[in-house]
């Protein structure tokens, strides 16, 4: 899909920026980022996968373009978990997914199907653990009630040391 040269971005705190108006159609109709009047913003962990796949490269603030090792070390100090934040957001998406963040409804993302990517409301709600740092079952708990209250389902995903994922779905069962 995106042969073409990779489209320039720029950095922003913890945002990258895109005003591209070719790159902006490009990467929203593929279900990247968010929609602002003149430019498209994109999370970090939706930036290190674009520029992992050549799609985008992101300048500094001080004009310099970062390599993915360098963005990546950037995001890493605004977010302790991107490592296996990046680690899901890149599985789901080579699995097909659109991928937005979760924020609202206190998860790390939101899950679209493969199947209408158009589609307005989410299936899934995505919460991403590390193997070795446990939940306690009250904050599991608080997960699968807000999922249940917007009518999502969700979906546990644990990172294993060697950065292997295994997808739990979690919910309600009536007895």
């Amino acid at each position: 899909m995106m042969a073409k040269k990779p489209i320039i971005a720029k950095l922003s705190d913890d945002r990258v920026l895109i005003f591209n108006r070719d790159g902006i159609s490009r990467l929203n109709a593929k279900g990247y980022g968010e929609l602002n009047d003149n430019f498209l913003s994109i999370s970090l962990v939706e930036s290190l996968y674009l520029v992992s796949k050549k799609w985008i490269k992101v300048k500094s603030k001080k004009d310099k373009f970062l390599s993915f090792e360098e963005l990546y070390d950037y995001a890493h100090n605004i977010d302790e978990k991107l490592c296996i934040k990046y680690l899901v957001y890149k599985d789901l998406r080579n699995r097909g997914y659109t991928v937005k963040t979760g924020l609202k409804y206190g998860s790390d993302y939101r899950l679209y199907s493969r199947e209408n990517i158009d589609e307005i409301h989410s299936e899934y709600l995505v919460k991403v653990f590390s193997e070795d740092r446990p939940c306690a079952i009250s904050e599991l708990t608080g997960f699968v009630r807000v999922a249940h209250s917007v009518r999502k389902k969700l979906i546990i995903a644990i990172v294993d040391d060697d950065g292997d994922i295994v997808y739990y779905n979690m919910g309600y069962l009536r007895l």
